[in-house]
């Protein structure tokens, strides 16, 4: 099995070395030349055209700066015709409907085609805890799931959709930066209101479990049942109300959790008060309906 890799930014680079500390022969392709040095003396072959780099591998993956980058540099009549019966395994940066335009270009050549979104940084590649999710036909992923399972050791399979990988990460992203925001907003309240900082983290970071009510409130956005078991989106909203009240007294930046106020009082609104906050779901879903 050879594997081209093309772009060699942080990423791409971080993707040869996982690749080559598998066993796995890897050629390398990019758009300055220059780049490709350092992957080159730690053992990969050098592809001096991405047709060079197409013919002699099985599999390509891209690691460009984005989707219209990758179209540039490959999405032709001539690598299309070279890559036919081969993998192409797109990892740059795409929105949904750039993953599809890519995939209906692999169709019509007959290339088997997975789009992916790495969830880590370079050094999660080179070890064995990155997670990539990737869309495409399952068929297709299972068969180039050894060399998904060299690039971190965790691949996924999200969707037979093209740009399903894509949603996926900007779900995850909506998830992760918004938990970031408020952890970040919180020791912002902890400092003007005189909160030991170390208190709040230790509860924050070693004492509270995430997991059970995130999965608690997963269950009943799988269901549809948001039935109040615990406390009602009413009990919550007028709990949370007190958060704007007390950064407005401490002169701290309300914006946050006003956004998260506004979201309660729309689901309010519409009938939801007397349901489980998880119900919050079906005002984001249908926002302006």
């Amino acid at each position: 099995m050879h594997v081209l890799i093309a772009g060699q930014g942080y990423m791409g680079r971080a993707l040869v070395d996982a690749l080559l500390a598998r066993g796995i022969a890897v050629s390398v392709w990019n758009r300055t030349v220059e780049r490709c040095f350092a992957a080159v003396s730690a053992g990969a072959n050098l592809a001096m055209t991405i047709e060079d780099g197409a013919q002699s591998c099985d599999v390509m993956i891209t690691c460009l700066s984005d989707s219209a980058a990758v179209r540039a540099s490959l999405a032709t009549l001539q690598t299309g015709r070279i890559l036919q019966g081969k993998a192409l395994v797109q990892l740059s940066q795409t929105t949904v409907e750039e993953a599809e335009v890519l995939a209906e270009w692999a169709a019509a050549n007959g290339v088997g085609y997975l789009d992916g979104s790495i969830m880590g940084l370079p050094s999660d590649i080179r070890g064995e805890g990155c997670m990539i999710v990737y869309s495409g036909q399952k068929a297709e992923f299972e068969r180039q799931r050894s060399i998904l399972s060299a690039l971190g050791g965790n691949p996924r399979h999200v969707g037979e959709a093209a740009g399903a990988a894509s949603a996926f990460d900007k779900a995850f992203f909506s998830a992760y930066y918004t938990h970031l925001a408020g952890f970040f907003h919180g020791a912002a309240i902890c400092k003007a209101a005189g909160v030991p900082l170390e208190t709040y983290f230790d509860l924050m970071t070693t004492v509270w479990n995430w997991q059970g009510p995130d999965a608690a409130f997963a269950d009943m956005i799988r269901t549809g049942d948001f039935t109040a078991k615990e406390a009602t989106l009413d009990v919550h909203a007028y709990a949370f109300a007190q958060v704007s009240r007390l950064c407005r007294q401490k002169g701290i930046d309300a914006r946050l959790p006003d956004a998260v106020a506004a979201a309660m009082a729309d689901a309010i609104e519409r009938g939801l008060g007397d349901q489980e906050i998880a119900a919050l779901v079906e005002t984001f879903q249908n926002s302006g309906r």
